[in-house]
């Protein structure tokens, strides 16, 4: 592995993971055990108005089970004035330990490339828990990039505090990590819309008063909206998604603070190409 530098500084990359309301979290949740919603997913066009109002690119990870449910989710960012690139988010509901991770990564991939009709470069595993073993089956399956790692801690699932926070080359794979960035040199809280609403005012001046160099801001369509289905989490779940639910107006705003700092913006596959030889 060879830790490498940010090839632009004073960058956004926003990313979106598109997929089923929640995540796992309403999947897991025993009132409605294997249940999907993708209430949220329907906003998508409103997400397009946005940026093409404020003219950012999109680098768009899709769950490939919402292309069959949600097609039109797709088609409205298809349309948007910007342009927005897709790669395939694999999004498993089943824990690790009864999962096939290379299943994952075949099923995903294929359904992809029926769907847009082309080869996709880089891939998004669920919740960030990607381990070294297996980049081998996204190498075998010709990707150049995953965008997985979060270099932080995360109770239950996995310990990167260890990890860089740059992107990496993996020799071994011919693959480059590119992973999500986090806040300040002590706090390795991920730059998101989840924890700005979780955490409201206080963590979201604290990022764009001293944002980090280069930012991989990340969304989901339930940060943006609150669908109905947030009624089946949880109780902790619903109260953590009850705080600061003006998602569209908080992602305009932090937008364009970053404007307003000079920051400009590109698609994580740009971190990809610069880098590779």
């Amino acid at each position: 592995m060879t830790e490498l530098d940010w090839p632009t500084k004073q960058r956004v990359y926003l990313t979106l993971d598109l997929e089923c309301d929640f995540g796992t979290l309403l999947a897991a949740n025993t009132l409605s055990p294997g249940a999907n919603s993708y209430a949220a997913a329907r906003h998508t066009d409103r997400l397009a108005d946005l940026l093409d109002r404020l003219s950012v690119p999109l680098t768009c990870f899709v769950q490939t089970d919402l292309l069959d449910e949600q097609p039109e989710a797709v088609e409205a960012l298809r349309a948007a004035g910007v342009e927005v690139r897709f790669h395939p988010h694999s999004h498993t509901h089943r824990h690790r330990s009864r999962t096939s991770i290379g299943y994952e990564v075949e099923t995903s991939t294929d359904r992809y490339r029926e769907f847009f009709d082309s080869d996709p470069v880089g891939y998004r595993f669920p919740n960030g828990d990607v381990r070294v073993e297996d980049y081998r089956y996204l190498a075998d399956a010709e990707y150049r990039f995953d965008a997985s790692v979060f270099p932080t801690w995360r109770p239950g699932h996995f310990d990167n505090t260890d990890q860089p926070r740059t992107p990496q080359y993996l020799s071994e794979f011919d693959l480059y990590e590119i992973p999500f960035t986090v806040s300040g040199a002590w706090l390795p809280i991920p730059t998101s819309l989840s924890f700005c609403r979780l955490f409201g005012r206080p963590y979201t001046e604290l990022l764009l008063r001293r944002p980090p160099p280069v930012v991989v801001f990340n969304v989901h369509m339930h940060d943006l909206v609150t669908p109905p289905s947030v009624a089946e989490l949880p109780r902790r779940y619903r109260a953590v998604y009850a705080r600061n639910d003006r998602g569209f107006d908080m992602l305009e705003g932090i937008l364009r603070r970053f404007k307003r700092q000079g920051y400009r913006f590109g698609h994580v596959d740009n971190v990809h190409e610069l880098l590779r030889p």
